[in-house]
């Protein structure tokens, strides 16, 4: 299955020239961000995408239909735009019974300020710090606007926008998997078409965890690197990364222009409890595992890594066991991407955006940095690990490799 399409969306750029520019030029877009510093919990740094960034492109998008998105639902609409231009694709991809949707999303908020009314509402009189469900019920009935609740907090509706705007009536799947969703997604998407379900499906992930109660959330987990660096761990970002597989044949009928191609892809579950450094070598075993089955199937050894590299000691230290133990003394040797450094850990869109990287590195048979010229990587190993264990890995090939 090939890779004709690809749409990104970080806060680096938006289109894939822009962000692989940025990463090349090790452009950090790490700051802090003035509405999460309001929130007063010692942790404000993130990487937001920008909205003089976004404006030029909102002419693509449904105008009358931009009202009912929420911010995970925008930036999936226009990646998946950008991807399905590039592909040279319109909507329904030739076959809209053949075409499909499988993107991966992470937790989806209400604006705090409504939360905030609503739980304010809908205390109890008689036991303070409880909710009353009678007025609870009766708030969301007086007060509440679907538009502003159901309609943008539903995890799947972002999918069901993109199927509906793209008109792919093949297949419809929105992948509620953490951060590793979105290149779960791409894997699932390029199973799909390799079974013979769908002819070509338009798959990665969007996410906004910069939302000020989802942010709250991942803070309380004691998760998010301090601002002070007294604790280490991730910086959160936004984004949108979506590519468009298709079956080969049919899209070297049509002429399309062929980025690489998706040759081996694994996943492994979690284990319901968020990792500590105790659990690095278990952790490690198991995500070494889960990289040996996709190379199996690739038939190749990588000559470049995408690390999942988020900053927490946990998952650096499992990450950098499974490499070693699935790819023996020389993993070391082997030249990585950690993009997270540059533009923040974008949740369920942090695979397929650092897929999307290497897409680039593997087109332009080069990486970046001074000390990598020269290189000419043909294989790509891109890593995503989840908060509870999970971990998925995939490989591509560039458009001139082979097996």
């Amino acid at each position: 299955m090939v890779l004709t399409g690809r749409g990104v969306v970080s806060p680096l750029g938006v289109g894939l020239d822009r962000h692989w520019e940025g990463i090349g030029a090790e452009r950090s877009a790490v700051g802090s961000v003035t509405r999460l510093a309001a929130l007063g919990l010692g942790t404000s740094r993130g990487t937001v995408v920008a909205p003089e960034a976004i404006q030029p492109h909102l002419g693509r998008l449904p105008r009358k239909q931009q009202k009912l998105y929420n911010r995970t639902t925008l930036l999936a609409m226009l990646a998946a735009v950008l991807a399905m231009e590039d592909a040279g694709l319109a909507a329904g991809a030739g076959d809209p019974e053949r075409f499909g949707v499988v993107l991966g999303v992470n937790v989806l908020a209400w604006d705090l300020g409504a939360m905030t009314e609503y739980l304010g509402a809908a205390e109890s009189a008689s036991s303070p710090g409880a909710l009353d469900m009678a007025l609870a019920n009766a708030f969301c009935m007086r007060s509440i606007n679907p538009l502003d609740f159901s309609l943008k907090t539903l995890p799947n509706l972002a999918a069901g926008h993109l199927a509906i705007a793209q008109e792919a009536r093949g297949f419809c799947r929105a992948i509620t998997d953490g951060p590793v969703g979105g290149l779960r997604a791409v894997g699932d998407a390029w199973r799909l078409v390799a079974e013979g379900d769908l002819d070509a499906a338009l798959a990665g992930g969007a996410d906004a965890p910069l939302e000020e109660l989802v942010f709250a959330m991942y803070e309380g987990a004691g998760i998010l690197a301090s601002d002070d660096a007294s604790r280490p761990g991730q910086v959160l970002g936004e984004g949108g990364g979506l590519v468009v597989l298709e079956e080969a044949e049919r899209a070297r009928a049509r002429g399309a222009r062929v980025h690489g191609e998706v040759v081996g892809f694994a996943a492994g579950a979690g284990e319901g409890r968020i990792a500590t450094e105790d659990d690095a070598e278990r952790r490690g075993r198991g995500l070494a595992r889960v990289i040996e089955a996709a190379l199996a199937e690739a038939g190749a050894r990588p000559d470049l890594v995408a690390l999942h590299a988020d900053g927490l000691p946990a998952h650096d230290a499992a990450e950098e066991r499974g490499l070693a133990l699935a790819l023996g003394a020389g993993a070391g040797a082997i030249p990585r991407l950690a993009c997270k450094r540059l533009h923040g850990d974008l949740g369920a869109a942090s695979g397929p955006v650092e897929m999307l990287a290497c897409s680039a590195a593997l087109a332009d048979a080069r990486l970046p940095g001074a000390a990598a010229e020269g290189t000419a990587p043909r294989h790509a190993l891109v890593l995503s690990l989840g908060l509870f264990g999970e971990a998925v890995a995939l490989v591509l090939r560039g458009p001139g490799g082979s097996a």
